[in-house]
């Protein structure tokens, strides 16, 4: 029988393998690690978090042109990752946003993270970075 030396899908060795993982690689892990943490977390409902706290106070009008969703999909959104959720629904949302009232429009709102939602970006950053693991 031959010996074969196995490759990594990267094409490297693991001795010849970098001590990072590809983006790629990291951003799957993100997106598990957010979901570990807010169970249920929809893909939507994740870009929009990040996209918050990218903009912290942005309106949520802007958000929706931002992200290419509607202002519903966006407003639903936005109530579950609050600390309220989705008003009717039995479970409590993931505390992760705050609404702030708009100083230039009183009806307006505007989004920015809370401290869980704060904790969760520095984990999800670590993440991307390969600092830390998923389990965590």
């Amino acid at each position: 029988m031959q010996n074969v030396a196995l490759i990594s899908p990267s094409g490297l060795s693991g001795a010849e393998r970098p001590s990072r993982l590809p983006s790629s690689v990291n951003m799957v892990a993100a997106i598990k690690a957010a979901q570990a943490r807010a169970p249920g977390m929809t893909l939507t409902q994740l870009v929009i978090f990040l996209t918050v706290a990218s903009e912290e106070g942005i309106r949520l009008n802007d958000l929706g042109a931002r992200i290419n969703e509607s202002q519903a999909t966006v407003s639903r959104s936005v109530s579950a990752l609050t600390e309220g959720g989705l008003r009717g629904s039995p479970r409590a949302g993931y505390g992760l946003l705050i609404l702030l009232r708009d100083r230039d429009d009183g009806r307006g709102r505007r989004a920015a993270l809370s401290e869980s939602g704060r904790r969760l970006l520095t984990w999800i950053d670590a993440t991307m970075q390969g600092r830390w693991g998923t389990s965590g």
